[in-house]
């Protein structure tokens, strides 16, 4: 019996004891009113931004701890947007759990261009942090804005173009005379070969011809032909000769400046369907994925297809007819390249900047030009 009544005291002591230990255990309740979100003390700066030093630092962002009455770790979410947007759609551009970030010239540019800042003009974007508990964002509660000034750059790299000029071609002899009306139409560059262009178009035979401009509005350089070789001004001291077709007809003309040759073959065009609207469409494109920005038909050739001071934003593009699916092209190289429109085409990724944009719809070929 006195067995018995021990080991039932025994067991109510520990059922006492586990329930005074839990009954110890604290309860945190987090009080919003008792926390207080990150301080920006970055003031307000304008900012150089210089692609020949795109290494360089050149710009911290220091903010003093967001307090909260409970002791759990703080991450930080910087965001950016475009001054007078009022963070609409902010950007993350760092998650850390430092009370500082850096950017250098180029992340900065970067950062300027991806919310859609146009290079060499100057403007302001907005910073502002984000404090939340733990690792899942919650209770988050925002710092002060901060704005930078900034004049971005242009992160293309600007390589070599070949535009047409002549009386066998779309502009006749104006060069940069007409550029709403028939502006000089542009080689397309090989993605994988700088030194390699390509044109698949319409072209007047007999009498008329053509040369090759780098710039339209300049005639120097300009490229012809000079003993059966292609050649250029800079090259010969003076104008080289021009290139021609035997008849009016559709013609791929080929040209490699490094090898200095030339190459034209006919094209059977009278099977392929023509077009009353052709337009681009993307979320780099004006209006997203939800409309076509249409692009101009040229009159002299229906298969040619331009845009011209379009503005596009980082993002995706493809080529559309009629304004509907699956009526599209797509492709895989940015600036220049060949489309395809086999099943669900890729999208052509895109750089932001203005450029003009040409499309040849008997090859699919297309080739952006940079602005500015």
């Amino acid at each position: 019996m006195k067995k018995i009544s021990i080991l039932m005291f025994a067991f109510v002591a520990v059922l006492c004891f586990n329930a005074c230990v839990e009954d110890e255990e604290p309860t945190f309740v987090l009080q919003q009113d008792q926390s207080e979100g990150p301080l920006i003390v970055s003031a307000n700066s304008a900012v150089t931004l210089n692609k020949d030093i795109e290494g360089d630092q050149a710009f911290t962002l220091v903010w003093e701890d967001a307090g909260y009455n409970v002791q759990t770790p703080i991450t930080y979410t910087v965001q950016a947007a475009a001054a007078g947007t009022d963070f609409a759609e902010p950007q993350d551009a760092a998650v850390t759990v430092d009370r500082f970030y850096s950017w250098t010239v180029g992340d900065l540019n970067s950062l300027s261009i991806s919310l859609g800042l146009s290079p060499d003009v100057e403007a302001a974007l907005e910073l502002r942090v984000v404090s939340s508990l733990g690792t899942n964002g919650g209770a988050a509660i925002d710092s002060n804005v901060i704005s930078l000034t900034v004049t971005p750059y242009n992160t293309i790299v600007v390589q070599k173009n070949l535009f047409l000029v002549g009386n066998a071609t779309a502009p006749d002899w104006n060069n940069g005379d007409q550029p709403t009306q028939h502006p000089n139409p542009a080689l397309v560059r090989d993605p994988d070969n700088e030194n390699l262009f390509k044109f698949t178009g319409w072209f007047l035979g007999g009498d008329n011809a053509f040369k090759l401009l780098e710039t339209p509005g300049f005639w120097q350089p300009q490229w012809g032909l000079d003993g059966g070789g292609v050649t250029s001004s800079d090259i010969l001291g003076t104008d080289p000769g021009v290139f021609s077709v035997g008849a009016d007809g559709y013609y791929e003309i080929t040209v490699n400046i490094e090898d200095f040759t030339f190459e034209v073959a006919t094209i059977d065009a009278t099977s392929s369907p023509s077009y009353t609207t052709l337009g681009i469409i993307g979320d780099s494109t004006p209006d997203g994925w939800d409309a076509d920005t249409d692009m101009t038909q040229s009159t002299f050739d229906e298969h040619m297809w331009y845009i011209q001071d379009v503005t596009l934003v980082d993002g995706l593009l493809k080529f559309r007819h009629s304004n509907d699916w699956p009526g599209n092209w797509g492709g895989t190289t940015a600036i220049s390249g060949t489309t395809t429109t086999d099943g669900d085409p890729p999208a052509i990724p895109v750089t932001a900047g203005t450029y003009d944009i040409w499309f040849y719809d008997l090859d699919g070929r297309y080739i952006f030009i940079p602005k500015g």
